[in-house]
């Protein structure tokens, strides 16, 4: 992936850690000056400062996504420090275990969390787009990649805040790549299956087994293959591509897991 990238400046929102973490580090590498921004402005230094030690160039910021007054003060400090933003991967959500248990079906959900959730994982990448594209636009051009998921393209009986945030993410991805794609801005979503991370650290051994078993690869994804797939979406390798939502899920939404049981798949 060096050199796919060469020249831009991307900033990553959620890049404390887990798949924004390894987006930073991969985008850094493939020769971009990174903005790793984390509301907790300790991670995002901690990923800034590997990227150094590894050879590239990062600096961290704390940004709460939700806060425009956050997003002016962000973009306009990114713009001093490294450049224009061409590559903006908004990837920040509410992933807590306990937004997480508390994110039931729709007759039993806890509004004011379905509030935060929309206000973190969907707000936010309406503002990084709000904020950003002028700049690309200024720029001759920038490719944008939010962090959707399979949620926002399947049913579920729970985690409907999360669900419908994705699936917003989704609409939002073609409205900017519509509105803006003569100008040179792309607009695209990826939507991760489940993705090995601090994030799923909780799920009991018994649930892990089972959505291991629904994906079609032989095991759960990493970080470093969403943001591989980040890094090609960024670069001109994917000039013709925009107003997509391009699942990297192992196949998790390619088929009907209740159809297709274990042993019917290859499985040894």
């Amino acid at each position: 992936m060096a050199g796919r990238v060469d020249g831009r400046v991307a900033l990553v929102t959620g890049g404390g850690s887990g798949i924004g973490a390894a987006s930073a580090r991969a985008l850094a590498a493939a020769g971009a000056a990174v903005a790793v921004t984390d509301l907790d402005e300790e991670s995002a230094r901690d990923v800034a400062e590997r990227i150094g030690k590894d050879g590239g160039r990062a600096v961290a910021y704390r940004l709460d996504v939700s806060s425009e007054p956050d997003w002016v003060r962000t973009v306009a400090a990114v713009g001093e420090e490294l450049g224009p933003i061409t590559v903006l991967h908004s990837n920040a959500a509410l992933t807590s275990p306990e937004a997480y248990a508390a994110d039931l079906g729709v007759v039993d959900l806890d509004v004011e969390l379905f509030d935060r959730v929309i206000a973190v994982n969907l707000r936010g990448g309406v503002l990084a787009c709000k904020h950003v594209v002028p700049g690309m636009l200024a720029a001759g051009g920038g490719s944008i990649v939010l962090t959707s998921s399979v949620k926002g393209l399947t049913g579920s009986a729970h985690r409907t805040a999360y669900s419908i945030s994705k699936g917003g993410l989704d609409s939002l991805a073609r409205v900017v790549a519509t509105g803006y794609g003569k100008g040179g801005v792309r607009c695209n979503a990826i939507a991760p299956g489940i993705v090995a991370t601090d994030a799923i650290a909780s799920i009991p051994a018994a649930q892990r087994s089972a959505l291991e078993l629904a994906h079609l690869t032989p095991s759960l994804g990493r970080a470093e293959d969403v943001a591989n797939a980040v890094v090609f979406l960024a670069s001109d390798d994917a000039a013709f591509i925009t107003g997509q939502v391009v699942c990297v899920d192992g196949g998790l939404a390619a088929h009907v897991a209740a159809l297709s049981p274990a042993g019917s798949r290859g499985e040894g």
